[in-house]
């Protein structure tokens, strides 16, 4: 074999034991015309399947699926937890559902995209027609159609509900969520489960079953602790479909806004006969009272101003004691309880204010100082009466919701004790 010296050898290629090497660099840097590379053939654009001969390509996801409830053409269908989509292999990537006059249903998907509700009831008596889509993991589209109609309601129940007014109103921190309804609800957790609360900065809190004072089951919602002033409050009760009873189903949609003000917290000492008030933790004033006589002793417990009004006609016939007393134009009455408790002004117990308790079982005080107070507090503010002889005010009596500890105000809630037989508070007392 000829005898290759150093200097017949290149960069690009070498002779060894008969074999020509030549680097892979070189080869895919340069193209066999001496161009540039072809970036396909290039050693930093080689593809996965042009490794080893060409590699597999990945399979195809599986296809998704849809299944729409209740099925096509279904009668007396409920207006409430019978409605879903629900996507197999897949998510829901679009529902719509219309009733007859093309008004759609607000709905929600699952976390996990394989599922869609309505977020609210749907109306009795109604058609509804549903077009669904899905896609599996590859973005292949699915769809499905189906219309069903609603059961017609038997009787409906209604309910009027608290606080009142606008919405956006500035309220106490007390302040009690409250709705009274027209029927007894049975089935409580169907009810509960479309009522919602959002608070900013959130709070814990519950929605509890009450005895209202006229003997009416409502559903009221209190935090745990008195709200903090500042907090934004917006609330809904999409009752309307709702079902509470066999045949019987809700009628109406409401809710509103509002925004807790300062802490105003009223103590009323029967016992010195004085009525601290605290704003945002601070005394502002120390008010001389004169509270319900032994014959007629005034509520103990906590109690919040439901209204007020600067002159109110009292007759001790609405509160079931006939020819004690009807005064006229009485200033400066704050509401405290349903069954016609007042802080108001009592310029016929002049003299007593701070010394004696003789009144019917309102707090009264002098009008200069009850005109203060008058001005000092709003709806939702608290007033706790302390040192007296009379038991706590029932929950359902105004808002008395804060005189329940809240393990007592939880188990009150149908959604909080699933499956149990829930006794509105108040109700054996």
């Amino acid at each position: 074999m000829p005898r290759i010296t150093g200097a017949t050898r290149t960069g690009a290629t070498r002779l060894a034991a008969g074999l020509l090497v030549v680097p892979l660099a070189l080869l895919t840097a340069c193209s066999s015309g001496g161009g540039k590379a072809d970036p396909k053939e290039s050693g930093g654009a080689i593809s996965a399947d042009q490794v080893g001969g060409g590699g597999k390509n990945k399979p195809a996801a599986p296809p998704a699926a849809l299944a729409i409830a209740p099925a096509d053409g279904a009668k007396s269908v409920e207006t409430d937890g019978a409605l879903a989509v629900d996507a197999t292999n897949g998510k829901v990537t679009s529902v719509t559902v219309t009733d007859a006059k093309g008004k759609a249903v607000e709905g929600k998907t699952s976390a996990d995209g394989a599922k869609w509700t309505p977020a609210t009831p749907l109306a009795n008596n109604t058609k509804y027609t549903v077009a669904a889509k899905a896609a599996n993991a590859d973005g292949v589209e699915v769809t499905a159609n189906s219309s069903f109609t609603t059961v017609a309601a038997g009787k409906n129940f209604e309910y009027s509900y608290m606080p009142d007014g606008d919405s956006g109103a500035t309220l106490g921190v007390g302040t009690v969520i409250s709705l009274k309804f027209d029927r007894p609800i049975k089935d409580k957790a169907a009810v509960e489960r479309n009522l919602s609360v959002v608070a900013e900065p959130a709070v814990e809190g519950s929605w509890a079953w009450v005895m209202d004072h006229d003997g009416k089951e409502r559903v009221d919602y209190r935090p745990k602790a008195y709200w903090q002033p500042g907090t934004k409050v917006t609330w809904k009760a999409n009752l309307a479909g709702a079902k509470s009873a066999d045949g019987t189903y809700g009628t109406q949609n409401r809710g509103g806004t509002f925004t807790i003000g300062d802490s105003i917290v009223a103590t009323a000492d029967l016992k010195s006969k004085q009525m601290t008030v605290k704003k945002n933790g601070e005394v502002i004033n120390t008010l001389p009272i004169s509270a319900g006589g032994p014959s007629y002793p005034t509520w103990t417990g906590t109690m919040v101003v439901m209204d007020k009004v600067d002159g109110i006609d009292m007759n001790s016939e609405t509160v079931g004691l006939p020819g004690e007393y009807n005064m006229k134009n009485v200033r400066y009455a704050v509401h405290m309880t349903s069954s016609g408790t007042y802080a108001h002004a009592a310029p016929w117990n002049e003299g007593k204010f701070g010394k004696l308790n003789d009144s019917h079982g309102c707090i009264g005080m002098s009008t200069a100082n009850a005109g203060k107070f008058f001005d000092t507090v709003n709806t939702g503010d608290v007033i706790e009466v302390v040192n007296g002889t009379e038991k706590k005010v029932k929950y359902g009596n105004g808002w008395g919701d804060w005189n329940a500890d809240w393990d007592t105000w939880l188990k009150a809630s149908a959604l909080a004790n699933p499956g149990a037989t829930i006794t509105p508070l108040g109700s054996a007392s």
